[in-house]
């Protein structure tokens, strides 16, 4: 009998040499958003100053990523983007980058938008703690509405350093 081999995951923030896999996993999952990020966004020598990009890495793979943006004026922290590669879902990967995103967050709430027909990301979101605050009528393209979720994760001060995560 031969076993599995075990898949190491580690959640880190996103690297220059990470741009072509997290742009590509962008354009697959949410082609054409308005928001998405760009190369030069993702490819700064040392990042972004209002973006924290975090990846999952799977066995050296990009399985996923969640991108953080901090709009001037704003007491949260926008999670923009995430989203976990096909070949990668229902290992715990987004529960993994929205752990990291809690810890990492340099304001004390986590604001995200999500469609009111994505019943597996609402049940991520309601596990990890955010809460819908209000529903914005025909916010997306095709004119469905977005449900907007925010979790409290405190002042940065108080909350455990982020740590590298590894799964199995």
């Amino acid at each position: 009998m031969s076993e599995s081999p075990v898949t190491r995951l580690f959640i880190r923030r996103a690297a220059a040499a990470d741009a072509v896999s997290v742009l590509n996993l962008q354009e697959l999952i949410f082609a054409g958003d308005p928001n998405s990020l760009t190369a030069d966004e993702l490819n700064a020598p040392d990042g972004h100053k209002d973006i924290i990009v975090l990846v999952a890495d799977m066995d050296g793979a990009i399985a996923g990523f969640a991108a953080l943006r901090n709009r001037p004026a704003r007491p949260w922290t926008s999670i923009d983007f995430i989203c976990t590669a096909p070949h990668a879902g229902r290992r715990g990967i987004g529960g993994k980058l929205l752990e990291a995103a809690s810890a990492m967050s340099p304001r004390p709430v986590l604001r995200l938008f999500v469609r009111p027909s994505n019943a597996a990301a609402l049940a991520l979101y309601a596990r990890q703690g955010f809460r819908h605050t209000v529903t914005r009528k025909a916010s997306y393209a095709d004119g469905e509405d977005a449900m907007v979720l925010m979790k409290w994760v405190g002042l940065r001060l108080f909350r455990p350093r982020p740590a590298t995560v590894e799964g199995h």
